[in-house]
């Protein structure tokens, strides 16, 4: 293990203390030195970043924005022109999908990925330090099985892209000195030249690996998915080590097929070690079973991902689970406040300038966003984000709830996004109201539910709320009065739509076992990035409707499992 870990991880943690001890003062000298810095910007002359020496003069002068308001920038910049956002050149555009499907691109500046480094990437492992501080760090920190894609892919002009979680990888490795010998898979796995699904790579180096301390991945669908296919295919790949191939089930390249052939030589004894291990009860506890050193699990989970969130602490045991951080393409916002505690993350000082825009009425009559050293606990606020990137006063249509302080710093609860929300007769049901229904209706049923989707039906008289589920034991009879009972209790403006003859009963089609994980093969066969998946939810494009309403995604009714 060359990195070390521990030392890095108490250098960030020191800094988060100390930054977020002083917070109004760090928030006002940043947002100065991004003014003072970016003056002669293209973007700074027109909203006169020059003369702006208040917060109060920034928020008179620069204009609430969104992506459309950047596009012109950002493609004049991708196009080589210098000095439009940002005085700092950018050295990577992250690459999101916008509610339309369509690819927005977002800069990055090196100061940005810096502060990422020590907080998002830096910040956990003091946080793992320090859990295990009766320990010794070799006993800690060690291997690493790392279930995200950096791809290595560029821009036209040879500026690097690709997603946010990859590229502080792919900057460390800008000048191929990144060192992987952390890893349990050859740099090559981690840095492929081109994008394919090497799940079955990963997993066949991590099997490999005796003495692995760490599972690191960015949404917790995903981490559990792996776990899942571990245990789905443990037959296949026990005979696949045991004899140095590769099945021919596998979805693999034939460049990849020769890889695995060549660096992984016939393993009969670690096969059989493995072997030892009951399949009928591998799922619980799987992690510590097949590696008993392994101290974390990195992974964002929640309320958003219960159903993941329960199966990977399953999965996990009692291995603690870190849950990483509060980010976006334009953004790392916050970090975990702590070990196995999710839905609740530090705003760190440093990240970018931060404002809030209270959505509570006695709030909203100031009309101005507040700032960090304004806000209350036990309020929601939409965030509106200032980077170090070309973003100013970016709404992110993220909905927040102050939910306590780290010094000065507010801990924060993600709620919902605002514009993910379903509104037939203004009843604006949105995707916390949605889980949460679908939680009490998986209650009600004795149900366990895999995932769901929902969209607008405007198909019959009335419109409804369209719902798919994958799920386990399911009574068919009277469940979609249930859940449309549930979303009248957890949405009253859904109730008095209903009341009134605006909306009708929601209606529920059920999906075949695995719909969802077929989903996100789909997107990795048309090349989408998977490394920061979140599972669908709301269905806003005509591509995600077709793909869950179609033939084979359907479950006979009647039908009692998935």
């Amino acid at each position: 293990m060359k990195t070390n870990y521990g030392k890095l991880g108490q250098e960030s943690m020191d800094s988060l203390k100390n930054t977020s001890e002083r917070s109004a003062q760090v928030q006002m000298q940043l947002l100065a030195e991004l003014m003072h810095r970016n003056r002669e910007t293209v973007y700074g002359k027109k909203y006169g970043f020059g003369a702006i020496k208040t917060v109060g003069e920034f928020q008179k002068k620069v204009p609430l924005c969104v992506y459309g308001d950047y596009e012109d920038y950002i493609l004049r910049m991708i196009a080589g022109e210098e000095k439009v956002l940002t005085e700092e050149p950018v050295v990577y555009y992250c690459i999101s999908s916008g509610t339309t499907g369509n690819a927005k691109y977002l800069p990055l500046t090196e100061t940005d990925l810096k502060i990422q480094y020590t907080y998002a990437y830096g910040v956990p492992f003091g946080m793992i330090k320090d859990y295990y501080r009766n320990l010794p760090e070799n006993e800690v920190f060690g291997k690493i099985f790392q279930i995200g894609e950096f791809a290595k892919t560029y821009m036209e002009n040879g500026t690097m892209n690709g997603i946010r979680s990859g590229c502080v990888y792919q900057w460390l490795d800008r000048d191929g000195q990144f060192d992987a010998e952390d890893y349990c898979v050859p740099k090559e796995v981690l840095f492929p030249d081109t994008l394919e699904d090497l799940c079955y790579v990963k997993v066949r180096f991590a099997l490999a690996e005796q003495d692995l301390r760490a599972i690191h991945g960015v949404f917790v669908n995903r981490v559990a998915g792996v776990l899942d296919y571990i245990c789905r295919n443990w037959e296949m790949l026990l005979k696949d080590m045991e004899h140095g191939r590769v099945d021919e089930c596998v979805s693999l390249s034939a460049k990849w097929r020769k890889y695995v052939e060549q660096k992984l030589p016939p393993n009969p004894l670690r096969a059989a070690q493995l072997r030892l291990l009951s399949h009928d009860t591998l799922h619980k506890g799987i992690i510590k079973k097949i590696w008993p050193r392994v101290r974390y699990v990195l992974a964002i989970g929640g309320k958003s991902f219960a159903y993941y969130t329960e199966k990977m602490q399953e999965y996990a045991g009692d291995i603690p689970i870190h849950p990483y951080a509060y980010a976006a393409s334009e953004g790392i916002f916050g970090i975990a406040e702590k070990m196995d505690q999710t839905d609740r993350y530090i705003l760190f000082p440093e990240a970018g300038f931060f404002e809030f825009l209270p959505l509570n009425e006695a709030q909203i009559e100031e009309k101005r966003p507040l700032f960090m050293w304004e806000i209350n606990i036990g309020e929601r606020y939409e965030l509106v984000f200032t980077n170090h990137s070309g973003l100013y006063r970016y709404c992110m249509g993220d909905v927040i709830e102050v939910v306590d302080w780290y010094g000065q710093a507010p801990i924060v609860q993600f709620c919902y996004r605002k514009n993910q929300v379903l509104n037939i007769a203004g009843e604006k049901s949105n995707l916390e109201q949605l889980t949460e229904a679908v939680r009490q209706f998986a209650l009600h049923m004795q149900c366990e539910i895999i995932g769901y989707c929902v969209q607008e039906d405007m198909s019959d008289l009335l419109p409804r709320y369209q719902f798919h589920l994958e799920c386990t034991d399911l009574s068919i009879s009277g469940a979609e009065d249930i859940l449309d009972e549930c979303l009248c209790r957890v949405n009253y403006e859904y109730q008095g739509c209903r009341k009134m003859n605006e909306i009708g009963k929601v209606r529920i089609s059920y999906l075949c076992a695995g719909s969802f994980g077929r989903y996100e093969e789909q997107l990795a066969k048309n090349g989408k990035m998977m490394g920061q998946s979140k599972q669908v939810c709301i269905l806003d494009t005509e591509e995600k409707k077709q793909f869950f309403a179609s033939r084979e995604n359907k479950r006979a009714v009647g039908e009692r499992k998935t």
